[in-house]
């Protein structure tokens, strides 16, 4: 086989081999279907980003319960605080109630029982109401909305290509990335794209196997190392379908979560199958559409398009947490929702809501500092074209997560996101080797019995406090069903030790902790 016709039936034999997964049909995001990489030390943690195509509106999903002016911009869409959920722990902040949609209670329960953050009033400067446009400002992180500006390249792409500098002469035997749903430039690099999109592995495809075989007079030439490199990565690309395909079968068997039928639902079914299955992937991008709500936005508060967007956002994502807690994958993920912008605070003609600024997002896990970022905003202070001023910048959250979650210097983030201002806004715990700064108030759970996890009919809760705080303990199961408060008010510095002695049944119990302004986590492990 020639060179050139070698090449050219790879790539094109690439380019269709369609990957998918659950159903979801896909197609390679590289020339090379299965060009991305991991390597060993690459660590263990794990980023999922759940993209809400549209824009999702944030006053409908925060309630600003309490501002009349909420309700003047919003004679039709405005949502009473009876139709609310007052969030437990949180203080006074109401969601939507079809956030709690779901056996497990969804993310009212979770930003209940501390694995959850909302961050209100995010945002970035001179917002571009262009789906496209604010999509790509988004997913590159770089703060730009003039037009004549190109991004061709991710936050996370960018990331991984510093990581991995010796892609793609080295590719490792998992994919680094891999994104369900459709093409993300989260994950574009200098390089190409980091990623693989996939799909049904029971359909799993790699490239052909049939290479040919080298001209006799190639041997000990420049062209005989370019089709080595071609031939190791189609053999990679076929592992890779086959890795992949190895690993859902293995997970998805251990799995226990009622995932629903809609699609977010069954691409978080996927994430949480693969990553039970044992892949090394560390990035996995899902995505949902349907945010664009100009027209008839609800019927009612807790019915119609996007109340029922926000219930399967919620819903698959506590399903999905639930497996990683029983399986024990939850230490090692942080979750975030991106959308492209909010809505504008006053409704439209249509009874629905046109594109705004300033919105919300959700990031999750059992490392987060679950809470609520940002204040509530104000509605009697919008800006000219009646939006939403923004608060924190969007890219304070991808700061955090370079640096806290990925172990990048604060120098090295900053690069990444080409602005040596920005700061990390605390949203993640310290994670051990990563530097963090000195936290005024440590809380510290153990367990004391005979193993500190799992117990069997009691366990102890110690906190030790560094200054005098107000603490506030909770115990919820992972139904997001309040079992017990063991404490609650100001406590003097000193440690302090509370028994639980309420689990009824065999399961994992979560304990939150709320203290010094801080929320902490920890999984509890019973078995009678």
């Amino acid at each position: 086989m020639k060179r050139r016709t070698f090449l050219q039936g790879i790539a094109a034999t690439a380019a269709a081999a369609p990957i998918m997964l659950n159903g979801v049909p896909a197609r390679a995001m590289t020339s090379l279907p299965l060009l991305a990489q991991m390597e060993a030390d690459a660590g263990d943690k794990i980023l999922i980003i759940i993209q809400l195509f549209g824009g999702n509106d944030g006053l409908n999903t925060v309630i600003p319960i309490g501002q009349d002016e909420y309700y003047k911009l919003r004679p039709v869409l405005g949502i009473a605080e009876k139709d609310a959920d007052n969030v437990l722990g949180a203080g006074k902040v109401y969601l939507n109630r079809a956030l709690s949609n779901g056996s497990r209670g969804g993310l009212t329960a979770m930003l209940g029982n501390g694995t959850a953050a909302l961050i209100q009033g995010i945002g970035y400067d001179k917002p571009n109401l262009s789906h496209f446009r604010s999509t790509d400002i988004w997913l590159s992180g770089i703060n730009n909305s003039d037009p004549n500006v190109r991004l061709d390249t991710g936050w996370v792409g960018r990331y991984l290509e510093k990581r991995y500098p010796t892609f793609p002469l080295s590719l490792p035997d998992d994919p680094l990335a891999i994104q369900l749903g459709g093409f993300s430039l989260a994950l574009m690099s200098s390089k190409g794209r980091m990623g693989i999109e996939v799909g049904d592995p029971s359909k799993q495809k790699g490239v052909s196997s049939t290479l040919g075989t080298l001209d006799m007079d190639s041997v000990g030439t420049h062209y005989e190392m370019e089709y080595a490199f071609v031939a190791d990565i189609a053999a990679r690309s076929n592992k890779y379908a086959a890795n992949v395909k190895a690993a859902y079968a293995a997970g998805s068997a251990k799995l226990q979560a009622q995932y629903a039928s809609d699609v977010l639902s069954q691409q978080m079914a996927s994430v949480a199958a693969l990553i039970a299955g044992g892949l090394k992937t560390r990035v996995y991008v899902v995505s949902m559409g349907g945010f664009d709500t100009h027209v008839t936005q609800q019927t009612d508060a807790l019915n119609g398009p996007h109340p029922t967007l926000l219930g399967r956002l919620a819903d698959s994502t506590a399903q999905f947490m639930f497996d990683m807690v029983r399986l024990g994958y939850a230490n090692n993920i942080i979750g975030m929702t991106v959308s492209e912008f909010g809505r504008r605070p006053a409704e439209n003609g249509s009874f629905g809501t046109d594109h705004g600024a300033s919105s919300v997002q959700f990031v999750f896990g059992t490392q987060v500092n679950s809470g609520v970022f940002g204040q509530t905003p104000d509605l009697t202070n919008l800006d000219e074209n009646g939006d939403l001023p923004y608060q924190i910048d969007y890219r304070r959250v991808y700061t955090e997560i370079l640096g806290d979650w990925f172990g990048l210097t604060l120098p090295e983030a900053r690069v990444i996101l080409q602005d040596d201002s920005l700061t990390p806004i605390d949203v993640i715990k310290p994670q051990a080797g990563v530097a963090a700064p000195a936290q005024p108030v440590r809380v510290e759970l153990i367990q004391m019995v005979n193993y500190p996890n799992p117990f069997s009919a009691s366990t102890t809760v110690q906190i030790n406090l560094e200054a005098r705080s107000t603490i506030r303990v909770d115990i919820t199961n992972t139904a997001g069903q309040h079992i017990a408060t063991l404490a609650e008010g100001m406590h003097e510095p000193g440690t302090y030790k509370f028994p639980f002695t309420q689990a009824e049944a065999s399961g994992t119990y979560i304990c939150s902790v709320e203290a010094g302004g801080k929320h902490y986590t920890r999984m509890m492990q019973c078995t009678k």
